[in-house]
């Protein structure tokens, strides 16, 4: 990857046409400095928050490039308003992609569409085990409508978002780079809000 770094993000272009996203600020002001683990070890959490949101998206996104080479975009200060995905937004960057994937949402089987309202679209990402939630705002609502793209935030394994007892299921975790990895794999044609698509497997 080239990097793009800017004032609010971090870019990098792939050769597969898909942008992952996730933002690196948390609401904790503080890093954690002592994370614990359940007995078994797939409970993490910490007293000075753990930052699931949006560490685990972060997570997410590092271990699906080292196989999938997607577009990458890492934004700032999404917690206090999308100030990232709006920096991005004004720096003419313009992703030759057919749709985006954010990596910001709690729980494992979310995926929010925010105003995206591809029918097609939603059935293709819920035909991966994930169903239709509803959210309020993350940075896709921001990047979405100015590239004209179908997005999609899905969950990333975190719990209690925003409060101290936050925590991040780190078997659902692996669980969902798995399906999300099916996902990624399987060719799309560009994705507006409304456009119909289809869908089959590469190879």
């Amino acid at each position: 990857y080239t990097v793009q770094k800017q004032k609010g993000f971090l870019y990098a272009a792939g050769t597969l046409p898909v942008l992952l996203v996730a933002h690196l600020d948390t609401v904790h002001y503080d890093p954690p400095e002592t994370i614990c683990y359940s007995t078994d070890g797939t409970v993490m959490m910490s007293p000075q928050g753990i930052g699931g949101d949006d560490r685990a998206g972060v997570y997410m996104i590092l271990r699906l490039i080292q196989d999938l080479h997607c577009h990458v975009l890492f934004c700032e200060a999404e917690e206090i308003g999308g100030h990232g995905a709006k920096a991005f937004v004004q720096s003419g960057i313009v992703p030759e992609v057919n749709y985006i994937v954010e990596f910001d949402r709690m729980g494992s089987n979310d995926a929010v569409y925010y105003n995206c309202k591809n029918e097609q679209f939603e059935q293709y990402i819920n035909g991966f085990g994930f169903q239709t939630a509803f959210g309020s705002f993350s940075d896709i609502s921001i990047l979405a409508p100015h590239l004209n793209l179908a997005a999609v935030n899905l969950s990333t394994g975190y719990y209690h978002a925003h409060q101290p007892g936050e925590y991040v299921r780190l078997d659902k975790v692996e669980e969902l780079i798995g399906r999300v990895e099916k996902l990624l794999q399987t060719k799309t044609e560009r994705l507006s809000y409304t456009q119909k698509f289809t869908a089959r497997k590469l190879g």
